[in-house]
């Protein structure tokens, strides 16, 4: 499916995005990337067997993994947004069956090869999950679980990749309906994060029919609607208004560094308002895209860190399995180096020979 050329009144709004667009890859975004799967492994390293509990309290204010999964939806609604927004601009159209092709083939192979082995070592007893579960495996709806009823913790993960996924359907088709008017993207998304906000304040409450108590859970994804929402507005601005943002970032760069770090700490140390953590996150990612160079983000930049940020996908795929099997409980701290050794090779033999495909299918 296309959608027509815009008409002459809707070319107001039709702006260029500006010289990054002519990038192939978006600067600091793996890096960013990197940084989330490091917080997501940091979390999960203490359902390990063997693990020290004393440290956990510690361990845990460092390895905050909820924002971790959180930076990574407003990576993921920055990157689909901007990706569509170019190439509306470029063509005068986007091709949804394109979309979900390309979709598909990042999103898949890994995940589908994952499964096949869960199943196979289900029939020896292990991880053992009930049909239900596998039905929201195979549905992308495993986040939603009433109140923490999200065992058996080996595809437990697999709750984010569920909001994404559904992300991933649902936005591409609104951005279509809303037509080329930036206004009105940008306030649908604004709707949804205050949408989000009142859906936090009934869970948290409790003010809800118990029959939904499902769409009030802690993984639900109306509790994470904001996380993604503010990268989508990121990528609408950054379109449209490049130049300014450009120039905000260049001639006050240190206030708005101060800012983000306000927006990020400050909720971090009230535990109040951690929705509040990705506006902040918002302003550090779309600092670090247009100002790579800026000292504080030319870490984001490093090789290694860019490594990691690209295996951060089969990362995240595999860590669960070894995290829960691994069989030396006195090496534990080895575990997870252990991680990466699954995800090198999904990246290698996986990803990559989907990459040539996915190209074919780019605008």
């Amino acid at each position: 499916m296309k959608i027509s050329k815009p008409c002459a009144a809707d070319r107001e709004n039709f702006q260029p995005a500006g010289p990054i667009s002519r990038t192939r890859m978006l600067p600091s975004l793996n890096g960013w990337r990197g940084v989330s799967i490091l917080l997501v492994l940091g979390s999960h390293l203490t359902m390990v067997w063997g693990w020290p509990w004393r440290r956990n309290d510690l361990f845990i204010k460092f390895c905050d993994g909820d924002l971790g999964v959180r930076i990574f939806f407003t990576i993921s609604g920055f990157l689909i947004t901007w990706l569509m927004v170019t190439e509306e601009q470029k063509s005068g159209a986007i091709s949804l069956k394109h979309f979900y092709i390309r979709r598909s083939l990042r999103i898949l192979p890994v995940y589908v090869t994952c499964l096949i082995v869960l199943a196979i070592i289900q029939t020896f007893g292990v991880g053992i999950q009930a049909e239900d579960t596998w039905l929201k495996l195979l549905t992308f709806t495993r986040n939603f679980y009433a109140g923490n009823h999200a065992a058996p913790l080996i595809s437990a993960h697999f709750w984010s990749l569920s909001v994404e996924e559904q992300f991933y359907l649902v936005w591409p088709l609104v951005f279509l309906a809303l037509g080329y008017s930036f206004r009105r993207r940008i306030g649908f998304l604004l709707g949804i994060i205050l949408l989000s906000v009142g859906w936090k304040i009934l869970a948290l409450f409790g003010y809800y029919d118990r029959h939904v108590a499902f769409a009030f859970g802690d993984h639900s994804t109306f509790l994470y609607l904001d996380c993604i929402a503010y990268g989508c507005v990121g990528a609408m601005l950054t379109g449209a208004r490049h130049g300014s943002l450009k120039w905000l970032t260049e001639r006050l760069p240190l206030p708005v560094l101060l800012l983000a770090c306000f927006f990020i700490i400050g909720p971090e140390i009230s535990g109040l308002g951690k929705g509040l953590q990705n506006f902040g996150f918002l302003l550090l990612l779309l600092q670090s895209v247009l100002l790579p160079n800026f000292a504080p983000f030319r870490f984001l930049n490093h090789p290694w860190l860019v490594k990691i940020g690209a295996l951060s996908y089969s990362l995240y795929i595999w860590q669960q399995l070894v995290f829960l099997l691994w069989p030396f409980p006195k090496l534990w701290f080895l575990s997870l180096a252990a991680t990466f050794a699954p995800a090198w090779i999904s990246y290698v033999f996986l990803e990559k020979t989907f990459f040539a495909l996915r190209a074919r299918y780019r605008a």
